[in-house]
């Protein structure tokens, strides 16, 4: 499936703070020479009003009269064939756990919050970033520990009933914008084990460009801070449902993706050699079957069945930032930058099925950032 082709009208309009997305027009678009029957699909906008802490109806509806507004003028001016309507989705449904800014001006995450796709209402449940919730309901996250810019992080579980557990571990003087010393924890289909990334030194194969042993590392840990296991080269985990652990590898390792037995004492390489840079954000399905990933600033899906199938899901002229899976495994959800380099997202969340003909872009009122947890 070749989604939004480089040869389409163009797709994103901005007005201020508050902005909208548009997905390209499907007519110069082309199927990929691996699908001949995929086609670009066509853009259907669906509007809501979204409300979460920090911001009044009366903003709110104040952002959304100028979105709309925004989207009006585009169709006046024949800039996109888009259908904008008021009515809330009804392909897609179920919860989103994500992160946001912790209130609406601010452009980095602060906050994970839980976003109701019926309804559109966001739910603040802790302060902090990058949050895995699983199907039972805990969730994983890099809790903020102390006030500051640069700050102590923990990497944190909170149970079923959203109580937070001591950290597991601290990431000192983190700062997600140049100290990202951990990332993405990931909570076990045990419940017990947490997998998440650091960057450290002390290891023996690695080494950075001034020559010292400072490397990325997937670390295992349980729920009571012990260390299970730790991959020196690799980062961003994620589990398969059956307890085998994959992660990406860093230059040192060649880049690519592999998985690590359910022992965790073994890890293979699993796409034969055709991810030679390095990728990032990866979402496994939910059934074990398929793996998301960012690559060369685009969603790319590849197969965990020993193939190694790779296709290439989107060609914006925006670059991707995290895709997440729907939980039966049929619908795919993404976070889309403002245009290619840029440090924010969007203020909306992109839907669409592999090989459907159109997609859903629902604007928010705030800036979500990844990982996407879909329930």
């Amino acid at each position: 499936m070749k989604w939004l082709g480089s040869s389409a009208s163009a797709a994103g309009t901005y007005l201020a703070i508050s902005c909208l997305f548009f997905a390209q027009d499907a007519r110069g678009a082309e199927a990929p020479q691996n699908d001949p029957s995929a086609r670009a699909p066509r853009t259907r906008y669906t509007s809501r009003r979204t409300t979460h802490t920090g911001v009044s109806r009366e903003k709110d509806e104040a952002m959304w009269q100028r979105s709309l507004m925004t989207a009006m003028t585009m169709l006046l001016l024949g800039a996109l064939a888009v259908t904008v309507t008021a009515a809330p989705p009804t392909e897609f449904q179920g919860t989103i756990t994500l992160a946001r800014g912790i209130v609406e001006e601010l452009y980095g995450a602060g906050e994970v919050a839980d976003l109701d796709l019926a309804s559109g209402a966001s739910v603040l449940r802790f302060l902090g970033i990058e949050p895995h919730r699983v199907p039972t309901g805990e969730t994983a996250f890099l809790a903020r520990l102390q006030p500051g810019y640069y700050a102590d992080f923990g990497v944190v579980v909170a149970d079923a009933q959203g109580v937070p557990g001591a950290p597991i571990y601290v990431c000192s003087d983190y700062n997600p914008d140049n100290n990202r010393i951990c990332h993405t924890p990931r909570l076990a289909p045990d419940l017990q084990r947490v997998a998440f990334g650091i960057a450290a030194g002390g290891g023996t194969d690695c080494v950075d460009n001034y020559g010292l042993y400072w490397a990325d590392y997937v670390v295992v840990r349980d729920r009571g801070g012990n260390e299970f296991a730790r991959f020196e080269g690799y980062y961003a985990p994620d589990w398969l449902p059956d307890g085998r652990l994959l992660m990406l590898g860093s230059p040192c390792r060649g880049a690519g993706v592999w998985i690590a037995d359910a022992a965790l004492q073994t890890l293979t390489r699993v796409d034969g050699g055709q991810v030679a840079t390095p990728a990032a954000n990866p979402a496994v399905s939910p059934d074990g079957s398929r793996v998301l990933f960012v690559w060369n600033q685009q969603l790319w899906m590849m197969t965990l069945d020993g193939q190694g199938d790779l296709t290439q899901l989107t060609t914006f002229e925006q670059a991707v930032q995290a895709g997440g899976w729907s939980p039966d495994g049929t619908a795919i959800v993404m976070t889309v930058a403002e245009f290619v380099g840029a440090p924010l997202p969007l203020k909306s969340l992109v839907f669409f099925r592999p090989g459907d003909t159109e997609v859903q872009v629902l604007p928010l009122t705030f800036y979500p950032w990844g990982p996407l947890s879909w329930y």
